[in-house]
């Protein structure tokens, strides 16, 4: 046995596997905070409370990994903060998290959001890539106004409206999040377009990270979409704003003239065959995510 297998052998005892509690959570975010992620122990919170997690941790006990999943109904999750110490990578640590994630969730079809580096370990392990998802943030530079069409209105959500708003949320990602959206509605400011033919898109504002962040943004058009961001960007003037949108060079034209510049990208990646993904032609479309975790 060479000297580097043995070192890696000992470091691979060292390391166990075990469900996430909510001690580990402030550990959890330090590992984010070394990465120069933007969440704050309250996100951290947030994601734990509408789902479950697994942490890699050493003989001491101090976590070096972790993974969140959300099983959004009894088909449909998404996985997110994969997380691995850069002191602890090259053992195998995140596609064991991913394993026991999957082990977790028999039978869904699984969606997640993976930086350049993640996709070819995703790739293996069954996941394919639908689309780039463009992260753009700034202190918003001016105050646009997009009207709406003619017949249209912007209102502020109500409780009345939950049960249309998530059977909107449903059509548009085909993953019953009911809980997520019930939680924006108490956490964050909601709003909405809608006209005699009733409710055309949705979307939210709410604390995160370094500041605030516009998602998820749901309609049946752009032209009911934009002015919603619109809005969000009005009500954030002179503010941090961050807007996670699939690649769109329409919308991402009026991010960058809006003060808020494209910083990044991930790969948005499903096991759902393409054929299925495809034949939602109808559906409302998704213009911003909630975020890169829940999608």
């Amino acid at each position: 046995m060479t000297q580097s297998t043995s070192s890696s052998s000992v470091l691979q005892t060292q390391i166990s596997f075990r469900a996430m509690l909510p001690d580990d959570l402030a550990q959890a975010w330090q590992l984010s905070k070394d990465l120069a992620w933007p969440h704050r122990l309250e996100d951290w919170e947030q994601m734990f409370s509408l789902g479950n997690g697994f942490v890699a941790t050493t003989s001491e006990n101090t976590v070096i990994g972790t993974i969140l999943w959300w099983a959004w109904g009894p088909q449909a999750a998404s996985l997110g903060m994969i997380i691995v110490s850069p002191a602890w990578q090259g053992h195998g640590i995140g596609r064991q998290l991913m394993t026991l994630a999957r082990q977790a969730l028999p039978g869904y079809r699984v969606h997640l959001n993976a930086t350049s580096v993640g996709v070819p370990l995703y790739e293996k392990t069954g996941f394919h890539s639908t689309c780039v998802v463009a992260q753009h943030q700034g202190n918003v530079s001016t105050v646009p106004l997009i009207p709406l069409p003619e017949g249209c209105r912007m209102r502020p959500m109500g409780s009345a409206d939950l049960s249309a708003i998530c059977a909107m949320d449903t059509a548009a990602l085909r993953m019953n999040r009911s809980a997520l959206i019930e939680l924006l509605m108490n956490d964050g400011r909601g709003i909405l377009v809608d006209s005699e033919k009733g409710i055309l898109g949705f979307s939210f504002c709410r604390k995160f990270g370094w500041g605030q962040v516009a998602g998820p943004v749901i309609a049946q058009d752009p032209a009911f979409a934009l002015p919603m961001l619109a809005y969000w960007a009005g009500t954030c003037a002179g503010q941090f704003l961050r807007v996670d949108i699939p690649q769109d060079e329409t919308v991402a034209t009026l991010l960058d003239q809006w003060g808020l510049l494209r910083v990044g990208s991930v790969v948005s990646m499903t096991t759902e065959p393409t054929e299925i993904i495809s034949s939602q032609a109808d559906a409302p479309s998704c213009f911003a995510l909630c975020s890169q975790a829940f999608g």
